[in-house]
Order: C-alpha cells, then sequence, then structure tokens
C-alpha cells in the first residue's frame, strides 16, 4: 500500500519525496520548468552541416552552460553515427526554450530536418557532471507518451512502479514526467538509462510496470550518449 506520508511515492533523493498531495501541486505549479530539446539532423548533409557547425555548437554549450542539465547526440540504432542532438535545458517557459533550440549552432547551420521541444520536470537533481558513469557502458532515452487512460492505469500500478524504480535507482541518469506547454497537464515520461547494451535496457522497460501497465500509447527507445564537458561546478 501507499505510504500516507508519500503520497507522490517518489524516493529519497527525489525533491517530491514526502510532500503532501497539496504540497505535490504547489511543487508542479511553482518549480521552474526544464524542457527537453531534441533536434534531428536533415537527411540530405545534415550531417555535412554538424560537422561545420562544431566549434559555433560547442561554444554555444559553453556559454550556456549554467542552464544546461544533459546534452549529447542522438545516435542511430546501431550507434555508428549520430542521428540528431538533445539536449535538456532550464529555462522559464517555451518562448525562452524555443529562443534557446534557435540560437543553437546546429539550428543555425540547418542541420536539423525536425526539431520538438518538451516540458519536462526533473526528478534527480543531477546534472551532466555529477552523473558517476559506468565505462564502456551504454546510454538509452525512453520516451513514453500518455495514452488516453493514463492516470487510472498509472494510479493502478503506481506501488509497483516505485517499487520497481527503486530497485534500478542507480541506472538512471536523468528521469522525470513531461507536461503541456503550461504545466497543466501530465503527458508522460522521459529518462535516459545506462545499461551496458540495448538488451538489458530492454529488459528492464519490459519489467517497468508503467509499461506492461497500459500507461502509454507511444514508446521510444533511442541511443544516446553525453557529449561535449561542461566547465560548470557540480552541485
Amino acid at each position: 500500500m501507499s505510504d500516507p506520508s508519500n503520497p507522490s511515492g517518489a524516493l529519497p533523493g527525489d525533491p517530491r519525496y514526502g510532500l503532501s498531495a497539496a504540497e505535490l501541486e504547489d511543487y508542479y505549479r511553482n518549480k521552474s520548468p526544464s524542457w527537453i530539446c531534441k533536434g534531428y539532423f536533415r537527411a540530405d548533409g545534415g550531417l555535412n552541416a554538424r560537422e561545420a557547425a562544431m566549434d559555433v555548437h560547442q561554444a554555444y554549450l559553453r556559454a550556456t552552460e549554467p542552464q544546461i542539465r544533459f546534452s549529447g547526440p542522438l545516435l542511430t540504432e546501431d550507434g555508428s553515427a549520430p542521428s540528431g542532438a538533445m539536449a535538456l535545458i532550464d529555462a522559464p517557459n517555451r518562448a525562452a526554450a524555443q529562443a534557446w533550440m534557435d540560437n543553437e549552432g546546429y539550428s543555425q547551420a540547418g542541420a536539423f530536418s525536425e526539431i520538438s521541444i518538451t516540458r519536462w520536470s526533473s526528478s534527480m537533481a543531477l546534472r551532466y557532471n555529477d552523473y558517476p558513469r559506468t565505462e564502456g557502458w551504454e546510454q538509452f532515452v525512453i520516451t513514453a507518451i500518455d495514452g488516453l487512460e493514463a492516470e487510472a492505469r498509472r494510479a493502478a500500478v503506481a506501488d509497483a512502479h516505485h517499487k520497481y524504480q527503486a530497485s534500478v535507482m542507480d541506472r538512471y541518469v536523468a528521469r522525470g514526467p513531461m507536461f503541456n506547454d503550461e504545466g497543466t497537464q501530465m503527458i508522460g515520461s522521459m529518462m535516459i538509462m545506462e545499461y551496458p547494451d540495448r538488451e538489458a535496457c530492454d529488459f528492464f522497460w519490459e519489467g517497468e510496470p508503467l509499461n506492461y501497465g497500459g500507461v502509454f500509447s507511444e514508446v521510444t527507445i533511442e541511443r544516446w550518449r553525453y557529449g561535449i564537458t561542461l566547465p560548470g561546478p557540480t552541485l
């Protein structure tokens, strides 16, 4: 059964841990939002544009480091080449996140054929320089979009989800819910996981109660890796 002193089911280390239902509503309403910024490279010359813009891209990341939680390239399924780029950034609203993405070096060079920006709330305090990486392991971005009955289905498996989450806590690089632009409606979840290979990541996801509980209508798993090391201090 759920712990009445911790209705969110959040784990120790999660800023939502121990909040009452009313405090949890205030937390999401008042918390400064983060954003998932993704861009996918054009098939016709996108990688060439990326290469030409690399110095500008890296300089921009260093200049905006205080607002970046994580950044790095999205990779093809076999991990042999970049397919895009993803940054998790802090910004006060959608317009500010869009401006950050528009001014990013790859965007300026016209390297992307598709861009997406989604509001996100980090459930972990870790940032790029804080995560204790496991040498030789791979990172995967799991993006899961809520289905029509997500709220009821999520509630039905909440206890199992939190227990499962606790058992794999050291494999999360980042995790948290996604929202509409205004932050008033949860629309899914996004997490970055670290595992030895894709098979291990798939095994994790198959065992996730939110997955087999039918919470999501659409799920994508993409390869990702850390980009340049940013110079900012750790938390």
